[in-house]
């Protein structure tokens, strides 16, 4: 299978591409590496696939996160990374180029799982919670992590890249 990326809205059909004499059928979207591309590069796909993947997570993390027998505040900081922003960081130095739009229907992920690490109620300010919690916004940590790949490339030559 192959995809066929182009921003631009029906300017030319899709090739006909055969390897062996058989037609290699064209797709609108593929999962590569856990990332998924559509042929439009929104990465629109992706994120509502990454919300629904965080959202299972923060289940889990609800569970165990019980205000009179759950475990403390560093515990469920540290569940919280190990499950869920593990997942929101894969691949974001790709995805990252997509809409801010796009981008922000990951960010009430975030900021339910610091108010279940936390303790905190709804009305908590967000800024305030990501101060407690020692945790950057999403768009601060993924321009970071941009930005520190793009340093590794730079520093060695022999990468094609």
């Amino acid at each position: 299978m192959c995809v066929h990326f182009c921003r631009l809205r029906n300017a030319h059909p899709n090739p006909d591409l055969k390897i062996n004499g058989t037609l290699i059928p064209v797709v609108e979207q593929t999962k590569l590496l856990g990332v998924i591309f559509d042929n439009k590069l929104t990465f629109f796909p992706h994120t509502r696939y990454l919300k629904e993947k965080c959202v299972k997570a923060l289940y889990l993390l609800r569970v165990v996160a019980h205000t009179s027998w759950g475990p403390d505040q560093h515990t469920l900081l540290h569940l919280y990374r190990s499950l869920v922003r593990s997942k929101l960081y894969y691949g974001s130095v790709m995805y990252g180029s997509a809409r801010e739009s796009y981008l922000r229907i990951l960010d009430p992920i975030q900021n339910h799982a610091l108010r279940l690490c936390l303790g905190a109620f709804r009305t908590s300010p967000v800024s305030s919670m990501c101060v407690q919690s020692n945790e950057p916004p999403l768009y601060i940590r993924r321009k970071m992590l941009s930005i520190q790949y793009y340093l590794r490339l730079g520093s060695s030559p022999s990468n094609p890249a």
